[in-house]
Order: C-alpha cells, then structure tokens, then sequence
C-alpha cells in the first residue's frame, strides 16, 4: 500500500511539474486553449483576444527576425506564400492578403502561430514564447499594410 500511494504521490508531482517545464520552454502566461484554437472561416473567441504588445518599431523588427528564421522559408520573404518550403503539398498562405483560411484578427494569428494547423504548418509555442508570437503578429500586419500600397 505503501508502495502504491509513493507512486500516486510521485505521478502527481510530475504532472505539477509539466506545465511549468512548457513555460519556461516557450510559452508565457497567455496561451492558446481548445476554445481559442484555429478553425477554418475564423474563431470567434480568438477574435476576440486583443495583442497585449504594442506595435512598437522594437516589436516589429522583433517579429521580422522571427520571420525571417521561421516563417520565409514557406511564406517567402515578402509574405506572398511563395517560399516553396511547405514539404507535405500544402499551399502556405498569403499573409499580405486581406482574408485568410483561419480567420484575420490578432488572437486568430497568434492561434494558427501557437498551435499550427496542420503538418505543413506547425505549431510553434514549443520554440517561441508567446510575447515573440504577438511581436510576430505585429510584423505580419505590416506585410498586409506594404501590399495595400
């Protein structure tokens, strides 16, 4: 009996353990839920979820560095979806157009960023905190503002 509740006991502090390690490895307070996740025709709740991180010049060029090391590779360097990375036949998306797949507002970029959308698109929240993610939406607003020009 000893022996059983000494397991109980150690399973538990394990799974306490668990969500601070995903934390600390990428994601901060913020993250995305299975209300806010990315669904085709857009997320009503993730719409509603404003960016915490002010567009500053410091955010923006934040989020361009991000995209250059994460993103150009499928999304080309100008966001036209034309970087040809994309290994599992998917078409990544236009990110200077004003519509897309999984909705347009902050909260649905930051989810389809969080938690991906399919194999072609992952997820990222294990390799980026989730200010790194709003810092990355912030720059990919300013990719749809250049093609309006």
């Amino acid at each position: 009996m000893l022996r059983l509740l000494s397991g109980v006991i150690a399973l538990a502090l394990l799974a306490s353990a668990v969500p601070s390690a995903a934390q600390s490895g990428g994601s901060d307070a913020q993250s995305s839920s299975p209300a806010t996740a990315p669904r085709r025709g857009g997320n009503p709740a993730a719409a509603r979820i404003s960016s915490p991180v002010a567009a500053t010049p410091e955010s923006v060029a934040s989020g361009r560095r991000t995209y250059r090391r994460l993103c150009a590779l499928c999304h080309g360097a100008e966001g036209k979806g034309d970087g040809g990375g994309a290994g599992g036949g998917g078409v990544p998306a236009d990110l200077t157009a004003g519509k897309w797949t999984y909705g347009g507002s902050d909260g649905e970029i930051f989810a389809v960023i969080h938690d991906g959308t399919s194999a072609d698109m992952q997820g990222y929240s294990d390799q980026l905190s989730d200010t790194d993610i709003w810092n990355l939406v912030n720059y990919i607003r300013t990719l749809s503002a250049h093609s309006a020009h």
